[in-house]
């Protein structure tokens, strides 16, 4: 029996006749063995792909443009969209932000892109030279395409370090009625499963992924996800540092030496600017930690020291006990505010 490989998670599995479409028994990935767009150059000729005087496309195109402006910080100026079309969704962002807009698109519709959009390449991702973009979208792409990883290895070598990608593809067959996609184009049928798995071995992040965005009446259902390179160790612990010092920037005293502290600061502490650990509890104070000896807390040595409280599950209780030792509100910081500052 002849074996295939799964273009998400790459297991192999045994194929025991020739079938139009092979399911993955492991993320449960569908995907066509032949299709429309697997012949050369075949979107090179198309042209006009959307109806845009429809009404589900206007509001297709405002949902778009809203999605995409909550992924725009103030340092995210360079934006590059994958299969732009007409250009419609970039001409619209732009007229809201301040941002360098590119596109991708192959077809004859880039003739239209090009007057809306900052910049169209006429070819795939993996020929653009271009410098690194803050944000990556592709809408309604990737399961055209036959091979996915090798597609979105040659997005992200166009995306800056700090930079996020959103990706949408129908759900299954797009549509909940349709057990089946018969759109000759549509080379994959993507579930979340499937797609985490394809991102994550591409060495992406996951930092949202949903289900029930509406491409048109035939493709109500599609997921979409929001990603980011993948982290190295040593660039996460410089990001969570960089969290303690924006809330902490001068020296500082932690107090609550527990569980949390153990878990969420110690492994930190030789890179903090902590000048003393302290607990009020009599059976801590006198022991020694990473060499620092645990301290109960008085105004003549800590008065005036910004006050880190490293315990989630007791930090009300600690807080008030603290503002009832009269320390200052503003010289009091909770861990919640530094591993979750929104």
């Amino acid at each position: 029996m002849p074996a295939a490989t799964c273009p998400c998670c790459t297991i192999a599995i045994f194929v025991e006749a020739p079938a139009d479409w092979l399911s993955c028994p492991k993320c449960a990935h569908r995907w066509r063995t032949n299709g429309a767009t697997a012949e050369p150059g075949y979107y090179q000729g198309l042209i006009s792909r959307n109806d845009t005087s429809a009404p589900w496309f206007a509001r297709k195109l405002a949902e778009r443009t809203e999605a995409l402006q909550l992924l725009i910080s103030p340092k995210a100026g360079r934006v590059l969209e994958i299969g732009c079309a007409e250009g419609l969704l970039g001409a619209h962002l732009k007229a809201k932000r301040d941002i360098c807009y590119d596109g991708i698109e192959l077809s004859r519709d880039a003739a239209v892109a090009a007057n809306r959009l900052d910049h169209v390449f006429k070819v795939p991702a993996a020929e653009v030279s271009a410098p690194a973009y803050d944000l990556i979208a592709s809408f309604h792409v990737l399961e055209h395409i036959t091979d996915v990883a090798a597609e979105i290895r040659s997005w992200l070598r166009l995306l800056g370090s700090e930079g996020r990608v959103l990706i949408e593809v129908p759900n299954r067959a797009g549509h909940p009625l349709l057990v089946q996609d018969a759109n000759r184009e549509h080379l994959h049928q993507f579930c979340i499963a499937s797609l985490a798995c394809l991102l994550e071995r591409c060495g992406l992040d996951i930092d949202q992924i949903t289900r029930g965005h509406r491409e048109s009446p035939v493709y109500p259902d599609s997921l979409r996800v929001i990603a980011r390179l993948n982290a190295t160790p040593a660039k996460r612990r410089e990001r969570l540092l960089a969290s303690f010092a924006e809330r902490l920037s001068d020296p500082f005293a932690i107090y609550g030496i527990g569980g949390d502290f153990e878990n969420y600061i110690l492994p930190l502490l030789d890179d903090l600017p902590v000048v003393a650990l302290l607990d009020s509890a009599p059976e801590k104070q006198g022991r020694k930690i990473a060499g620092r000896r645990i301290e109960a807390y008085a105004e003549s040595t800590h008065g005036g020291i910004p006050l880190l409280i490293s315990s989630i599950r007791f930090g009300v209780d600690i807080r008030l006990h603290l503002q009832g030792l009269g320390i200052e509100e503003h010289l009091i910081v909770g861990l919640e505010e530094i591993y979750d500052p929104s």
